[in-house]
């Protein structure tokens, strides 16, 4: 993946003729197509969260202008000529606009106009000649991640991103991509080359019923290849319903309401409104335990792996000692501090920029029961500590 191969796509883009807007077919039932399973970054996850990590990875959010992103994910592999010409990726600061001579009065770009861009190509060939070691100034790390989305959309763009064939022989093998259908020669490769390509023609047709036929049969097609290794259904079916419920938001609101009620029990002073409160609080912890559960699941690891996942521990050690606090001390303080705090480390890490995909993580932090211990106490004694200040 180098710069050589972005600018020939980009040169593709220019010589091809001027496309129409590009129309996006919302009619069509996406949730076999979901569900299919693929690889991403050594992780076997349904299509739908590898486009929820790719659309927000490029655009900076997972709903970008309010589309599914699956939808999204194939409408920009199925038709890139049309999506290179639409603005993308964003550069909302004007002064790091400034600095890489892009027009200052606009705000997100398209791939051809930042591979056509002389300057800023200039400044993604000074990043490989960086001493190694040194830290980038904020210039060049912003260079760097435009350079990264430039990189991800190119391999969209030439059906690169999408591996949904896996390794028949090898359990840890890497499962290849969409384009090697065009290639292959079996019986049963052809047949999910033949359910590939109608799902193309059907879903740029935005024939829903046609669609819906072709997703079965490619569901179909890629369920019957040799594979040596496929992921437990009950774990993809968990991810699916984490992707839907987000259950890390909902907990935040909840705990926010809860906030709100244990402030009025101050000043209502009555049995049956602490009850009331305390009974809101324990629904927010309720539903951040059930979201740390399904996430622990999905990743075969305890979720303490990045600061997102410290954050849900920092919120959850605050409700684990309100319940323990509040039969202790009897005190209305206790379940405010509690819900107030875990609302907050859980807003920050729903809207702070971090990355909260599951990742895969060093084998030797795998093979080792000190980070399943370290982090959860840390974050807990956190909690233990914020909720004495407070």
């Amino acid at each position: 993946m180098t710069r050589l191969s972005i600018l020939v796509l980009a040169a593709l883009a220019a010589i091809l003729p001027a496309a129409a807007q590009p129309v996006l077919p919302d009619s069509l039932d996406l949730s076999k197509i979901r569900s299919i399973v693929v690889q991403d970054q050594g992780r076997c996850m349904p299509l739908d969260t590898q486009a929820r990590d790719i659309v927000s990875k490029v655009t900076g959010q997972e709903y970008h202008g309010g589309h599914d992103p699956v939808l999204l994910l194939l409408a920009w592999t199925f038709d890139p000529e049309a999506w290179m010409r639409m603005p993308l990726i964003p550069v909302r600061n004007v002064k790091v606009r400034n600095e890489m001579r892009l027009p200052a009065d606009n705000e997100v770009f398209s791939y051809e106009e930042l591979t056509r861009h002389e300057y800023l190509n200039e400044l993604m060939d000074r990043l490989k000649f960086m001493v190694p070691g040194r830290k980038p100034d904020p210039l060049e790390s912003k260079v760097g991640s435009i350079h990264e989305k430039l990189l991800l959309l190119r391999e969209v763009y030439i059906g690169a991103a999408l591996r949904p064939i896996p390794d028949p022989e090898n359990a840890l093998g890497a499962w290849r991509s969409t384009s090697l259908l065009a290639m292959s020669r079996t019986e049963k490769m052809q047949d999910a080359r033949k359910a590939w390509m109608a799902l193309k023609s059907t879903f740029l047709s935005g024939d829903a019923e046609a669609f819906a036929d072709a997703s079965d049969s490619l569901a179909g097609a890629l369920e019957t290849l040799p594979a040596a290794h496929r992921p437990d259904p009950k774990t993809l079916e968990t991810e699916l319903r984490y992707n839907r419920i987000r259950p890390f938001r909902t907990a935040w609101m909840i705990m926010v309401l809860g906030t709100l009620f244990s402030a009025l029990a101050l000043l209502v002073r009555r049995k049956w409104f602490d009850w009331f409160s305390a009974a809101v609080i324990l629904s927010g912890f309720a539903v951040l335990t059930w979201g740390l559960s399904m996430r622990w699941t999905i990743a075969n690891r305890i979720p303490a792996a990045n600061m997102f996942e410290s954050l849900l521990f920092l919120s959850w050690g605050m409700g684990a000692f309100a319940i323990v606090a509040l039969p202790v001390f009897r005190h209305r303080i206790v379940p405010l501090t509690a819900s107030f705090m875990g609302a907050l480390s859980l807003c920050l890490a729903d809207s702070l920029p971090l990355d909260q995909f599951v990742r895969p993580i060093a084998p030797v932090l795998l093979d080792t029961v000190w980070m399943s211990i370290h982090v959860p106490i840390i974050m807990v004694s956190y909690a233990a500590l914020a909720k004495g200040v407070l």
